[in-house]
């Protein structure tokens, strides 16, 4: 089918998607109440037998189930999501699920469940045909958490297919080819505790060493390279006339490349006490690799790109700090473009919602792009 076919199906398709979309987003599925994102996770799993896909549950422990499906054979394009989401239960009853014009409201619209609604319909699509492509849907149950037990099945099932498009929310339209790598950083100090008004020569104090260590870890960011280190919280002390004896510091770190994760690990692990009486641990690292353009990943988008012209609407191409699962899979060697999710804006944010118009666009850019050799 043409692009231009594929929207028409998908604009007639819409009320459908969008009766998808308020189930999804009533069934409210914060990452840390796995029987939550399970219980979404089963309806998704129903939902794709109903229509013909083959689909079901993956437990990943400690967290929620995650969510497999497939049409045709294994080995083409992997849609890629998460079912979970920042919002707490209670969070509907503040924000219900609304449609006021061409904006869709509720905790989760945009990050991610549209995206899920947009992944439903094309699966629903092209399992209608006679002879459809090999396309799978990936729901993780804990993208928001880190990704930590769904990883291993994230990574096995990406390296079965030739591309991967990530269903997070777009970027004001654009898709996201370049992605920060993130890292986090548990800095602990151990010195040695003294009364501070009889003998502080005694002590050792571990917060002024953890003051160092903070201008330190600051100096090796690099607005050029777009490197930042932020010390972000710093616990220190027991009693206000007491040398502190231990002290914590937790830092982000957040770079464009892997050369640059590794240069500030390794200056991060060199750091040396200036009070040598007091011990330094450095402790974390980074989770999430950098997702870095490919040449692979850069010609899926120039395709993208073109299919979206016919489409008639403008790909952009940007690049974003934070970090999704698209990071895992383009460091493990498979071609992946991110942010092919609906048009919206406020993720995490209370004024989170997504634009009803951009729906059957982004289904037929997506049952395109599953078409592909």
């Amino acid at each position: 089918m043409s692009a231009s076919d594929w929207l028409g199906h998908f604009e007639r398709a819409q009320p459908r998607l969008l009766s998808d979309l308020e189930a999804l987003v009533t069934r409210e599925s914060p990452s840390d109440d796995p029987e939550r994102v399970s219980a979404l996770g089963a309806w998704i799993v129903e939902r794709l037998r109903a229509i013909g896909v083959k689909a079901e549950t993956c437990p990943c422990p400690p967290r929620g189930d995650a969510v497999l499906a497939s049409i045709g054979a294994m080995g083409g394009t992997l849609l890629l999501g998460h079912h979970d989401t920042v919002w707490p239960v209670g969070s509907l009853a503040e924000s219900p699920f609304r449609c006021i014009g061409d904006r869709a409201t509720g905790p989760g619209v945009f990050d991610m469940k549209a995206g899920i609604a947009v992944a439903v319909s094309v699966l629903e699509a092209l399992a209608a045909r006679p002879d459809p492509p090999p396309v799978s849907l990936l729901l993780t149950p804990d993208e928001e958490i880190g990704t930590h037990a769904s990883r291993k099945l994230l990574l096995e099932t990406a390296l079965r297919h030739r591309r991967v498009l990530v269903l997070e929310p777009s970027l004001d339209g654009a898709a996201k080819i370049a992605r920060k790598g993130t890292g986090s950083f548990e800095v602990r100090f151990r010195g040695r505790a003294a009364h501070a008004g009889l003998d502080p020569e005694k002590g050792a104090s571990a917060l002024l060493e953890l003051a160092r260590f903070a201008l330190h870890a600051s100096g090796l960011a690099d607005a050029e390279r777009g490197t930042t280190v932020v010390a972000t919280l710093a616990q220190g002390g027991s009693r206000p006339n007491v040398v502190p004896e231990s002290a914590t510091l937790t830092l982000d770190a957040r770079v464009w490349s892997q050369d640059e994760a590794r240069r500030l690990e390794a200056a991060l692990q060199a750091y040396r006490s200036t009070d040598t009486r007091v011990a330094v641990e450095v402790a974390g690292g980074f989770d999430r690799p950098p997702l870095e353009p490919s040449p692979a990943a850069s010609t899926l988008y120039e395709r993208a790109r073109g299919i979206a012209f016919e489409l008639g609407f403008e790909l952009g191409a940007a690049r974003v700090g934070g970090a999704s699962d698209g990071n895992l899979t383009a460091a493990a060697g498979v071609a992946t473009l991110d942010g092919l999710g609906p048009r919206g804006d406020g993720a995490h944010a209370r004024h989170e919602f997504v634009l009803l118009s951009d729906l059957p666009r982004r289904a037929a850019l997506l049952a395109c792009l599953a078409e592909l050799a």
